[in-house]
């Protein structure tokens, strides 16, 4: 049997959210916000708190810094019942990424901060610890290109090949 119903690799960040902000962002002036919420951020970190709430067993690999905000996110993952075993802490000072969202009514600024979120690479992967899993995969975005699913039963072959682009 599996040792998780799913594992996935991807991006892990928080999500720093202000709502209630004026239409016009005025240079140089202090702008104030009505509300604000810091929340789990990244689709791959996200989808796996998610599912592992709904009671599945999920696996997760990523890379994060050695800081609050890296700590805050495993945090959130660990009490959804995520196995975090597998998070690294970036070695080389980098923190984790952030991402700032300015709600304004309909639309909304979306900044982001990569930090660590750029870093986890195809070579850092374990695929015997994602393949322990009936399904793994990778979830990347225009910052972690080449990761896709895939089911266990090709992730042997995926080790086999070895591509430079994903399986």
């Amino acid at each position: 049997m599996p040792q998780f119903d799913i594992t996935i690799a991807g991006e892990l960040n928080l999500d720093l959210i202000l709502y209630g902000l004026p239409e016009q962002l005025i240079p140089e002036r202090e702008l104030l916000a009505k509300e604000m919420s810091l929340t789990l951020g990244a689709s791959s970190g996200i989808v796996a708190h998610n599912l592992a709430a709904l009671g599945s067993r999920v696996g997760f690999y990523s890379k994060i810094g050695k800081d609050a905000m890296g700590d805050i996110a495993l945090q959130r993952l660990s009490e959804a019942g995520v196995d975090v075993s597998r998070v690294q802490r970036a070695s080389d000072g980098t923190n984790t990424g952030l991402t700032v969202i300015l709600q304004h009514g309909k639309w909304r600024n979306i900044l982001t901060y990569l930090g660590t979120i750029a870093q986890l690479k195809y070579e850092d992967l374990d695929f015997e610890y994602l393949s322990s899993a009936r399904l793994w995969t990778a979830i990347g975005s225009s910052r972690t290109r080449g990761m896709r699913a895939r089911p266990r039963s090709s992730a042997a072959a995926c080790l086999a090949s070895r591509p430079r682009k994903g399986c």
